[in-house]
């Protein structure tokens, strides 16, 4: 049965949940083409749209213009800022969904930060898999840059990843390829399948 539809207030963000499993290549494969699909789901012109389709999804919980904090040891670690997030915890397939993007900032140990923007997100909850769809955008404060328009991010083990075209830049070197692996903080980046290296050589 399907979980009551209701919104709720953008001071009660449900929380991930730090339940991760160990995941396969292949699960992650399977993530990714359930979410495709998600995203690519259209209305039938036919379709009333004030009523969800027979087999669309509902979702639990819509919350919408919120900042949620995150805190670790007293501090703040992570703040995540939304126009909407649509829960759909009460399904097998457990997701949260961003469908209007989200802005991140990530408060490192250091007092560096690092700053994640996406036009749409989702996060699948079993698996602690976040995927960041178009226009994806992180940077920090030390001037390294990622952009790309698809990357999945796997908190537990702290590993961002992507096979699309990527640019990556740092200590005014810009850097082309298709796929990438790293950290969040880029101190282990690796752009795959290099393309292209531009330099900019500063004056003195």
């Amino acid at each position: 049965m399907l979980g009551r539809r209701k919104r709720a207030r953008s001071d009660q963000l449900i929380p991930v949940k730090n339940n991760f499993s160990k995941s396969t290549l292949p699960a992650i494969a399977l993530i990714s083409m359930m979410a495709i699909a998600f995203f690519s789901c259209k209305r039938s012109r036919n379709t009333q749209a004030a009523l969800p389709g027979k087999h669309e999804p509902v979702p639990y919980a819509e919350i919408h213009d919120f900042t949620a904090h995150y805190t670790l040891k007293g501090q703040i670690a992570m703040t995540l800022q939304a126009p909407e997030l649509l829960d759909y915890s009460q399904y097998e397939f457990a997701r949260q969904i961003f469908p209007k993007g989200m802005h991140i900032v990530i408060h490192g140990k250091d007092g560096d930060k690092t700053y994640i923007e996406a036009k749409r997100a989702a996060v699948y909850k079993p698996v602690e898999l976040v995927e960041l769809i178009g226009q994806v955008h992180i940077y920090n404060d030390r001037n390294e840059e990622l952009v790309t328009e698809r990357l999945f991010w796997d908190k537990t083990r702290d590993h961002i990843f992507t096979d699309d075209s990527v640019r990556f830049s740092r200590n005014n070197e810009y850097i082309k390829g298709r796929g990438f692996d790293s950290n969040m903080s880029f101190t282990s980046a690796r752009v795959n399948n290099i393309s292209g290296i531009i330099r900019i050589n500063k004056k003195p």
